[in-house]
């Protein structure tokens, strides 16, 4: 369930914490180090939320800016705390669908590391509901690993986001 980050301050904190030196998560912050999210007191910039368990747990992270003007959504924050759990990949689908649907959003855009084990979801996801992959820079963004990584960028333009039918059975493989 999506709830607003600024209810889980201290849950999330030390969520984040505990990511900063397993390798798992390099690819989180961009960069060569870590640090905690500002959680905003306000959303006017910024959606912040947290994706929690049945039992009220934070299993997940998902934020954006927002730019009011261009109405887009951009600057991607996703990290999941219980890899694997499928309550989560709900939540932040949910999310990308008020970004259109709620907040009427004409476009969304994020960044991954090409190295990133989660590119391979992106790039489902935009197969599957609508976007591109339009952009590709070469050695461009250095992590904690010393390394030099490719990104590349992904947008789904509104008029291109194709929702799911809930009355459409799905097949999952």
């Amino acid at each position: 369930m999506i709830k607003p980050a600024q209810l889980y301050i201290e849950e999330l904190k030390i969520k984040q914490l505990e990511t900063w030196y397993d390798e798992k998560n390099i690819y989180y912050s961009g960069w060569v180090g870590n640090s905690l999210s500002k959680i905003d007191e306000n959303n006017e910039e910024w959606h912040q939320f947290v994706s929690v368990d049945k039992n009220n747990n934070v299993i997940g992270y998902i934020s954006y800016g927002v730019d009011w003007v261009t109405m887009t959504a951009d600057r991607f924050g996703i990290i999941s705390f219980d890899k694997g759990n499928i309550e989560f990949a709900k939540d932040l689908y949910k999310v990308i669908c008020d970004i259109f649907e709620k907040y009427n959003m004409n476009r969304m855009s994020w960044y991954c590391i090409a190295d990133n084990p989660a590119i391979r979801g992106y790039r489902n996801f935009i197969k599957r509901y609508g976007g591109k992959e339009c952009g590709y820079y070469r050695q461009c963004t250095k992590l904690q690993d010393g390394k030099l990584h490719d990104t590349v960028i992904f947008e789904i333009i509104s008029s291109e986001f194709k929702k799911e039918d809930k009355n459409e059975k799905r097949n999952i493989k």
